[in-house]
């Protein structure tokens, strides 16, 4: 686990609540704009990941904006990488565990690398292979990472799946039907050992479990699947096709049934069936979709004005915390969070308060603020008396609100 968080390049964030809209019920977030490390004219940053303790990472441009550079954000602060590492190695950060192992990739010859406990080990190249490809994600215990490897040197990507000690190209050539030259990319793992991604050009969409790959059809009644995400029981969400359009969609391995999530295209999905997206909305602005409870809810009203038109989410957590980009109106990339506002006390947002969200409070209480002198991120839940600080008021309106947990668990995908 990485226990050292350098204050390198402390930022100053601008956050807000925002109106919610009528399809997301009472649901309501606040936004945090996670900020660029520097280069003012062309300014980029881009989130890949986070965890259910709320460290962010991903890529974002130096102050020279000569390339950019891996980096962590927590509660505010961001972290680069390339400097607190070694200088030179990381251009960026695909994935995060919720061990805060992370998947990283740069020089040389774009090495891909677990950086854990301070150090950097780079992945084995898989013996099948000229050279690694792309890494894409890493399962929540950071022992298995998957993304693609050059099998001839000449750029055909086979899809790779990476342990601590060796790495395996899967052998494509056991979908039939497929192009000579076909390439595949390994797009997720859950902690079970099973792989899911996609042949590139092909819109098609494979697992892969002790070492048997399968195929996953189309159960819309169209033709194609793509799938981007698996969660730890075995929900994939992608796109696939029906017989007029191509929309988001939900897999279900246990029980093989496929379902429209609603339009546009699922980028990440957490344990409790909760997934992302984005769909194009008027066929102009990009917007970002919360798929959920058999909902497609669109999340621009939480957004600033100038950065509610195109925006693209990559990940949620288990607590719904989303991430993403977003351009601005001058085309400078955004980092953003997301953060549900629940119920007071119900840190989770199981609809219960019970012992797991004292354990919050109790961080909380003694958590750093916000840069800003507000509370830590996530935080707000516990002041029931919206005087921006935690204290012993906070405390005993907590007690009084503690039910235990009676929520029912009414979602097979996850935990309520």
């Amino acid at each position: 686990m990485i226990n050292k968080w350098v204050p390198r390049g402390l930022i100053a964030v601008s956050f807000g609540l925002l109106a919610s809209i009528g399809s997301a019920g009472e649901r309501s977030y606040t936004f945090y704009d996670i900020g660029v490390f520097g280069c003012p004219e062309d300014a980029y940053t881009v989130p890949t990941d986070l965890t259910d303790t709320g460290v962010v990472t991903g890529t974002s441009s130096t102050a020279d904006c000569s390339t950019g550079h891996a980096f962590t954000w927590v509660n505010g602060i961001m972290t680069d990488l390339d400097e607190y590492y070694e200088e030179g190695i990381f251009f960026g950060v695909q994935a995060i565990s919720q061990t805060e192992i992370l998947l990283g990739y740069g020089t040389p010859d774009q090495v891909l690398a677990r950086i854990c406990d301070g150090r950097v080990f780079p992945l084995p190249v898989p013996p099948e292979c000229e050279m690694q490809g792309h890494s894409r994600g890493i399962n929540d215990t950071g022992t298995m990472a998957v993304g693609s490897c050059d099998t001839n040197g000449q750029g055909v990507l086979a899809p790779a799946v990476y342990w601590i000690e060796d790495g395996t190209a899967l052998a494509l050539d056991l979908l039939p039907g497929l192009p000579e030259d076909a390439s595949g990319e390994g797009r997720d793992v859950n902690d079970d050992g099973v792989v899911i991604g996609v042949v590139d050009g092909e819109q098609r969409a494979f697992m892969w479990q002790d070492g048997v790959l399968t195929e996953i059809f189309n159960g819309l009644g169209g033709e194609g699947v793509v799938a981007n995400a698996i969660n730890n029981h075995g929900l994939i969400v992608g796109l696939a096709g029906t017989t007029d359009d191509f929309p988001a969609m939900s897999y279900d391995m246990n029980t093989g049934v496929m379902t429209v999530l609603g339009t546009g295209a699922a980028h990440d999905v957490n344990d409790r069936g909760s997934a992302v997206g984005r769909d194009i909305i008027d066929f102009i602005a990009t917007h970002v979709i919360l798929y959920e409870n058999g909902e497609a809810i669109d999340l621009s009203p939480f957004f600033p004005p100038a950065l509610a038109d195109v925006n693209r989410a990559n990940a949620i957590n288990n607590y719904g915390w989303i991430v993403g980009w977003a351009d601005d109106t001058i085309g400078r990339m955004h980092g953003w969070l997301l953060v549900p506002i629940y119920d007071k006390g119900d840190y989770d947002g199981d609809t219960d308060v019970d012992h797991q969200d004292f354990q919050h409070f109790q961080r909380c209480f003694a958590a750093e603020p916000y840069p800003n002198g507000t509370l830590h991120v996530g935080c707000s839940v516990f002041d029931f008396d919206d005087d921006v600080d935690l204290d012993l008021d906070d405390y005993a309106a907590f007690q009084s609100a503690f039910t235990g947990p009676t929520a029912p668990n009414n979602n097979p995908n996850g935990p309520g």
